[in-house]
C-alpha cells in the first residue's frame, strides 16, 4: 500500500539523483579554471600563515564529520520525541504499538 511518504520518498531521490549529477560538471570547470590560472601564473606564491590554514579537502572532512554529528544528534531527539508521542500517534494512526520485549537477566 502507497502512503504519503512514498512520494517524498521519490522527491528526495530525485533531489539527490540531481546533486550527484552535478559531480562532474563541476569538477571539470574547477580543473578548467585551475589551469587557467596555472597557465596565467605559473608560480603561485603561498599565502602568509599558509601551515596554519586547512587545506580544501581537510576543511570538507571536518564540516561533513560536523555536519553528520549534528544530523545525527537531531535524528536522536527527533526518535525520541516520538517515542515520547507514541501512545497519541499510535492511536491516531490506527497503529498497535509494538510489543515490549521482556530482557532476561543473565
Amino acid at each position: 500500500m502507497e502512503t504519503l511518504l512514498d512520494p517524498i520518498t521519490d522527491v528526495q531521490d530525485r533531489v539527490v539523483d540531481g546533486l550527484k549529477s552535478t559531480k562532474q560538471p563541476v569538477v571539470d570547470a574547477v580543473a578548467t579554471v585551475a589551469q587557467l590560472v596555472l597557465d596565467r601564473v605559473p608560480e603561485l606564491p603561498a599565502l602568509p600563515y599558509a601551515g596554519l590554514l586547512p587545506t580544501p579537502l581537510e576543511l570538507i572532512d571536518n564540516q561533513a564529520k560536523f555536519a553528520t554529528k549534528v544530523v545525527n544528534t537531531t535524528k536522536a531527539i527527533a526518535v525520541a520525541a516520538a517515542k515520547a508521542a507514541a501512545p497519541v500517534t499510535d492511536q491516531l494512526l490506527d497503529r498497535t504499538a509494538a510489543p515490549v520485549s521482556a530482557v532476561k537477566a543473565a
